[in-house]
């Protein structure tokens, strides 16, 4: 997980349980994939980033600052909005069932 996030050892990196299955047709390159793939774990996390410097992949083009409502709204998939809503609860100390 740190190899694919760049996210180093040492951060305070808050591993969510939500798990989401992408359909690899979201993927623009998945024709490069096995034919008997056909859904992408996507595992969900947070990290502390204050005072530290962005790099995003080339598999992005941007990142934003948004508060739980506009990122909630901007997000495609429900396991997305799913993985907000448990890293929102944990930050604030709040269980599960509020």
């Amino acid at each position: 997980m740190y190899e694919e996030s760049g996210i180093p050892p040492t951060s305070e990196f808050i591993q969510l349980d939500t798990v989401e299955p992408i359909r690899v047709t979201e993927f623009g390159y998945s024709h490069l994939w096995d034919d008997n793939l056909y859904v992408i774990p996507q595992y969900c996390f947070g990290v502390l980033a204050e005072n530290h410097q962005i790099a995003i992949s080339h598999e992005h083009t941007e990142y934003r600052w948004l508060s739980y409502e506009e990122a909630s709204q901007l997000l495609k998939f429900d396991g997305n909005r799913t993985a907000l809503w448990e890293l929102d609860a944990r930050l604030k100390g709040i269980g599960p069932r509020g």
